[in-house]
């Protein structure tokens, strides 16, 4: 099935991820979601013997993501990149040290149900803008945030996705109350 939408885009800071725990902040919503890209970076050994291909081995490398979206909050903006919010003021400094993050949001494809995506653990990049001016014609300039993701070291694991149509699949109304995988116990009400 394509591809034909993106919604309910998300954000969960990581807070531990160690062998034996695994910890997310609450996800929060990213409103106003345009574009995810999620582009893997495989890296790939060739063995050659008897004058032809004898192996070939593949490891997964860093997992480039970009997301646009309508618009980013500077309060968003400050807690994915690590930057001070004081007194509605941005405050970005060189010394920044952006969170790991999880990313999720569904997908609807073309038979209308929905596929769901967590991205596990990540780091984003400052953000680049790019601002015109007003002319005849209105040309919107939306953010883009590009991240780095990476296998967690609790258990390798970068990504899960889950087919809404499928009868194994069963969490589609709790996907985005926490991230996959969190040790802690996670209280909607609080």
């Amino acid at each position: 099935m394509a591809q034909v939408g993106l919604n309910d885009l998300h954000f969960a800071i990581l807070t531990v991820d160690s062998k034996d725990e695994l910890t997310y902040e609450a996800p929060e919503p990213m409103v106003g979601a345009i574009n995810a890209t999620i582009n893997p970076a495989v890296n790939t050994q060739e063995l050659y013997a008897d004058d032809q291909l004898w192996e070939s081995v593949s490891a997964l490398g860093k997992i480039d993501v970009e997301i646009e979206t309508a618009d980013l909050p500077l309060a968003i903006r400050a807690k994915i990149l690590g930057n001070e919010l004081k007194e509605g003021v941005l405050i970005e400094k060189a010394t920044d040290v952006p969170p790991h993050v999880a990313l999720g949001f569904k997908s609807l494809k073309s038979n209308g149900k929905y596929r769901y995506i967590w991205l596990l653990k990540g780091v984003a990049q400052p953000i680049a803008e790019d601002f015109a001016t007003k002319k005849d014609n209105v040309e919107h300039k939306t953010p883009k945030v590009k991240f780095t993701f990476m296998a967690r070291v609790h258990d390798g694991q970068w990504k899960h996705t889950a087919d809404e149509e499928s009868e194994e699949f069963l969490g589609a109304e709790t996907w985005f109350d926490k991230v996959p995988g969190d040790t802690t116990a996670f209280n909607p009400e609080l």
